[in-house]
């Protein structure tokens, strides 16, 4: 059996892959950078990198970088009767900032990012151990990233009431729980 490559797989080609290398090593480079390095004109490279945004193989996400900012994140590993439930409920959840279906003895791994370890745990015991469906749940802190790694971050967060029954206006979570009420946030006078 033949291996295939992954230029042979993303369907690209020599150019497109320097194009993506250039881009995952300075995000910020110029297309006329880029343009010198391939041989080709600087709209060509603009026209590229369309195409290659609309594949999916180029985007740009906007958040926090791991490794550099002190927010506090925790893999969390489930293992559900109900996959699809529990993918169904977390879907739109802003506080969970990945969520992966895997193989194994957990079928769930999901990243939960806050600025302090209490509120991620409220939230595991809100989304997953409160869950009749979850089996069994792993939390582990990232305790530092190796890599860059963009997480997504919604600013919900900072709304969230530690003593609420559900995490948020728009939570999945059992619908007979009472509404999610908002932590009172003074108002500064102006």
């Amino acid at each position: 059996m033949i291996k295939k490559t992954f230029k042979e797989i993303l369907n690209i080609d020599d150019a497109d892959y320097k194009i993506i290398e250039m881009i995952e090593k300075d995000p910020s480079i110029t297309h006329s950078k880029i343009a010198v390095e391939i041989e080709k004109s600087q709209p060509a490279v603009g026209a590229r990198i369309i195409k290659l945004e609309r594949k999916h193989l180029l985007t740009k996400q906007v958040g926090f970088n791991i490794k550099e900012v002190d927010i506090k994140t925790a893999i969390v590993f489930i293992s559900t009767k109900d996959v699809e439930g529990v993918v169904s409920k977390i879907s739109k959840c802003p506080f969970i900032n990945h969520a992966f279906k895997i193989s194994g003895e957990f079928n769930l791994l999901c990243f939960i990012s806050a600025t302090d370890l209490q509120t991620i745990e409220k939230l595991v015991d809100l989304c997953f151990r409160k869950d009749p469906n979850v089996i069994n749940v792993k939390t582990n802190i990232l305790i530092e990233s190796v890599h860059d790694f963009v997480v997504p971050i919604d600013f919900q967060i900072e709304k969230f009431d530690f003593h609420a029954t559900n995490c948020g206006p728009d939570c999945n979570q059992n619908v007979n729980l009472p509404k999610y009420q908002f932590a009172k946030v003074e108002e500064e006078e102006e």
